[in-house]
């Protein structure tokens, strides 16, 4: 063991000083590219140009001088034999390939498929193995070794690029700075002079006599990318090359292309002004182009299915010619899907939209138009083929109890039924079930376990359920709108309470032109019973909990509300490689059926809890890409709930608190233990106790994460998380509980620490490690924590370990 030990402190050791050295790897006469720099630019941002390097630096820990990705990669190098790799290759490969024969000759076509495959992934490693090198190559990097003609290369790009942007009178030129001890580092430095950039003065438009694609483009002129004063950028052209070939195949040209839309320059030599012609050449041989208007549409709703003997029947509706093997959907609701009619100009735009809502309504494996012109008509096929009918998903999964380090398994099941009625709707009927290692409320050192379970039967309709007429919702059908209404029964059952909830929505939700999203609920009602084990009722009545009213949360309640959630991805976030946003606005009213006389009236206060509430809540979050590897993110997250009416009695239903501490909130805190205010509860010595969840009616949260590759799969983060829940009321039972103006801002918590995240491709397995740094509980003065952080030893102040599914924002 002890040989074991010293063997891995020495292979760190050598890891650690020769990428500290960096050149000990290098032959005679080399040189290491140890850093770029840009400088002189003014306009064109420093990371768009270092985007052009021919030749990169290799990647240092914090700017250090230290590389242990070429320490990594030479690891790797020196067990790597690539004759080795290719004799080992083709001796699979003839294994295998006689393996596959023999079982052929045999009969035995299944097990030479099985072959195959498994002859294909062997392949497909040592193809890897070639190309990229072994596992530890992969990891690193090789050494970046000094090539001047990359340099040169990289000034000669810098050059087209500022070009490109408009800048034709730039200069680019480098120098080269040898350092160290050896000699053997070389910095370059790239000297960027700019100059005046050249800005359209003129822009004009010539389709020679044709008057209609002159009245199409002068139409359109006012959604052009290119405007009279921008600075010329070559980008922005192309982009505008490929907007023009959008509106005229938008409007009837159906075999239009980009290649057809020619700019030529004006530039003056005396100044910095340009003049911009946009041409519109003739197709090859005729006069003008041919504007395309639809003859006939058909559409197909079974394609790859085929019943022997059986002829498709067709059927016309509103212009359409349908054809299928049974009688599967309503005519009516495919049709408000369909945007291209019989008599109408070609449309790239309907056709898309086709396609993007007949996909949306679940329905169909794939959905292609396709158009023929053949024989003279301009006839559009719309083909879609089914999906199954019946799809039957399953998940089992296991949760980790972080302080105790135990498992929770959980099992989700859902049936979907498609069409079930005919009318393109979808029924989904799901349900869970899971454990999860508990402490008990009364007794933190005793672990138990908890079960939640819960059923729900959903339909979603590919309209709104209105009474609108068929033209309306054909208007209404590019929103993607949907009606959702739903019935389902959720069961928790802890040491301390069993509790169960019949619940039932019914909603609508839709999507506008600039990606909007919007959901209404109409109603979601919910009955609540609960049922106390005699302990946790006298520790709820001897401790006063939230008011003293937290009692209330487990009577037998009725909770109705209606609510509207609006949210935007803004260049899809969570995918994209470019700066990218996310903004959700919510907005709850609850206790609406308490105000109808004939309910009001029937009510019973004594047997049921009612509540009235108002809810609103603005999450926002974006992250920013730096660098090469590095991304900055955000989130800023602001909520309020406030009872109101006669029947709250200033009481919220529990699930619509505010909490704040876990792996998505304030990371140092313990899930949902944070807070309200400056406000904790103490044992009889003092110490910070956090046995209870702690509601709040006004929510304030932020969050800072910087993100970094560190080894292919694995990323590091270092975050920041500040924020609180606080009350509306002055709580004598809870002191520093309530939200003040002139010291709120005193109470928002702090917490900091850092995090790996394990990208499994099919998911992000994440670590969080989280210290208090400023802590509200403690007396003013005494807040910020840092010099009491320890490793678990004292109370409060060690690390909290979060473990979370995907990144926490």
């Amino acid at each position: 063991m002890i040989i074991k030990l010293i063997k891995t402190f020495l292979l760190l050791s050598i890891v650690f000083f020769s990428s500290c050295v960096g050149t000990s790897y290098l032959q005679k006469d080399e040189k290491l590219l140890y850093k770029q720099k840009i400088k002189g630019n003014e306009n064109i941002s420093s990371d768009r140009l270092e985007d052009l390097y021919r030749q990169k630096a290799n990647r240092r820990i914090l700017l250090l001088p230290f590389s242990p990705f070429v320490a990594i990669y030479e690891l790797g190098k020196a067990e790597y034999d690539a004759e080795e790799i290719q004799k080992e290759k083709e001796n699979t490969q003839a294994k295998l390939s006689s393996k596959i024969e023999q079982a052929r000759n045999n009969d035995k076509f299944n097990k030479a498929t099985r072959l195959e495959r498994k002859l294909n992934k062997k392949n497909q490693k040592f193809n890897t193995k070639l190309e990229d090198g072994n596992l530890f190559m992969r990891w690193g990097e090789p050494l970046a070794v000094y090539d001047s003609s990359r340099i040169e290369d990289t000034k000669n790009q810098m050059e087209l690029y500022l070009e490109s942007k408009g800048y034709f009178d730039s200069e680019v030129d480098y120098t080269v700075d040898f350092r160290g001890v050896t000699k053997k580092h070389a910095i370059v430095t790239y000297h960027v002079k700019e100059n005046s950039a050249y800005r359209i003065d003129t822009i004009f438009y010539d389709a020679g006599d044709d008057k209609t694609i002159m009245s199409v483009l002068i139409g359109s002129k006012r959604n052009s990318l290119i405007k009279v004063g921008d600075v010329y950028e070559q980008s922005k052209l192309t982009s505008e090359r490929e907007r023009i070939e959008n509106i005229m195949k938008d409007n009837g040209y159906y075999t239009f292309s980009r290649q057809y839309v020619e700019y030529n320059v004006f530039r003056n030599p005396d100044t910095t002004a340009l003049g911009l012609e946009i041409l519109i050449n003739k197709p090859q041989g005729l006069s003008k182009h041919k504007r395309y208007a639809l003859d006939k549409v058909n559409f197909t709703t079974d394609v790859n299915t085929q019943i022997g003997g059986l002829k498709r029947t067709s059927e016309k509706f509103n212009g359409i010619d349908y054809s299928y093997y049974n009688y599967s959907y309503r005519k009516k609701v495919l049709d408000q899907r369909v945007f291209i009619r019989p008599g109408e100009y070609y449309s790239l735009e309907n056709t898309l939209n086709t396609q993007r809502q007949l996909a949306n309504l679940d329905m169909f494996r794939f959905v292609n138009i396709k158009y023929d012109t053949a024989g003279g008509d301009f006839i559009a096929n719309i083909f879609t083929s089914p999906l199954e009918k019946f799809q039957l998903s399953n998940e089992v999964g296991v949760n980790v109890n972080v302080t105790f380090g135990l498992p929770g398994p959980f099992y989700n099941v859902s049936l979907k039924n498609r069409n079930p009625f005919g009318g393109v709707e979808i029924m989904e009927l799901s349900g869970r079930i899971g454990y999860e290692a508990v402490a008990t409320l009364s007794d933190q050192t005793n672990v138990t376990t908890a079960t939640e379970a819960r059923a729900n039967l959903g339909f979603t309709f590919p309209h709104f359920l209105f009474p609108l007429g068929t033209t309306v919702k054909s208007k209404f059908a590019l929103l993607n709108p949907k009606t959702k209404t739903s019935v389902g029964f959720n069961f928790t059952q802890r040491p301390e309470y069993e509790r169960s909830n019949l619940n039932g929505s019914f909603g609508y939700s839709w999507q506008n032109k600039k990606r909007w999203i919007y959901d209404l609920t109409v109603t979601d009602v919910n009955f609540i019973e609960s049922a106390l084990d005699s302990t946790f009722q006298q520790l709820l009545e001897r401790e006063s909990r939230f008011g003293g009213q937290l009692s209330r949360s487990f009577l037998p309640s009725f909770v109705s509300s209606s609510s509207i959630t609006v949210s935007k991805n803004f260049n899809n976030y969570g995918q994209a490689k470019s700066r990218a946003s996310y903004l959700r606005l919510f907005a709850e009213t609850g206790g609406n059926l308490l105000n109808i006389n004939a309910i009001n009236e029937s009510l019973n206060q004594d047997s049921l809890q009612y509540f009235q509430f108002l809810k609103a809540s603005i999450d926002y979050r974006t992250y920013i890409p730096y660098g090469k590897e590095s991304t900055f993110a955000y989130r800023f997250n602001v909520g309020v709930a406030r009872p109101y009416g006669r029947f709250s009695e200033d009481i919220l239903p529990y699930e619509k608190y505010y909490f704040a501490g876990g792996s998505n909130s304030i990371r140092a805190w313990a899930p949902r233990r944070l807070g309200p205010g400056s406000f904790v509860e103490t044992d009889d010595e003092g110490n910070f106790i956090y046995n209870f969840e702690q509601p709040g009616e006004i929510i304030l949260e932020t969050s800072f994460e910087v993100r970094r590759n560190l080894i292919n799969f694995l990323d590091g983060a270092l975050f920041l998380d500040a924020g609180n829940v606080w009350t509306f009321a002055d709580d004598a039972e809870n002191p520093g509980s309530q939200f003040k103006l002139n010291e709120f801002y005193k109470e928002i918590a702090i917490g900091t620490g850092f995090g790996l995240r394990i990208d499994f491709s099919f998911l992000i397995l994440r670590f969080d490690l989280g210290f208090k740094l400023y802590d509200p509980a403690r007396e003013p003065g005494e807040r910020w924590t840092i010099s009491e952080w320890n490793l678990g030893t004292r109370q409060n102040y060690g690390p909290a370990l979060n473990i979370g599914i995907g990144y926490p924002f």
